[in-house]
């Protein structure tokens, strides 16, 4: 089983492969990278929290980097009926957030990169007012944190490969 796993590990590196995170030989990383990314800010509520995930998992507290790209996104979201009974008592819904995105070089203003990301996050509506203002708050929150995840992903596979 070791050889196995140890042919197997060799192979990769035979074709190229690197983990998209790994420290490069020259000393750079993707990480570093994703640093150097000013994430623009927001006049909605949910793209807000896109932005606070993109920066979370970029740009921790602390961390000190010269802005090298800009990214502009736009991310507008919402609420689809999925199935709806007859009494109305219970319906099932989705939020659906979609965010259109545009990451540009900050000495050229050239666009280097864009893309879309998507999410859909089915939630419930019942009979209690409460009930279903929070669970469209955690719908929002959640296709937020999918989106800002699935955009810092595919910088992150951009910039591993530029």
């Amino acid at each position: 089983m070791k050889s196995f796993v140890l042919v197997g590990l060799l192979a990769l590196s035979a074709c190229g492969y690197q983990p998209l995170y790994a420290t490069r030989d020259d000393g750079s990383s993707v990480s570093q990278e994703l640093a150097e990314v000013n994430v623009s800010q927001q006049s909605t509520r949910v793209g807000q929290l896109v932005r606070n995930e993109i920066v979370r998992s970029t740009r921790p507290v602390g961390t000190q980097a010269q802005d090298r790209y800009y990214l502009n996104f736009d991310a507008k979201g919402s609420a689809e009926t999925l199935i709806d009974t007859e009494d109305t008592v219970r319906r099932r819904l989705a939020y659906n957030l979609t965010s259109k995105f545009q990451l540009v070089d900050a000495a050229t203003r050239n666009v280097v990169f864009s893309g879309r990301a998507f999410s859909r996050v089915p939630y419930d509506r019942l009979d209690a007012s409460f009930a279903n203002v929070q669970a469209r708050v955690n719908a929002e929150e959640q296709a937020a944190k999918q989106v800002g995840q699935e955009m810092r992903t595919r910088l992150a596979a951009f910039l591993a490969t530029n």
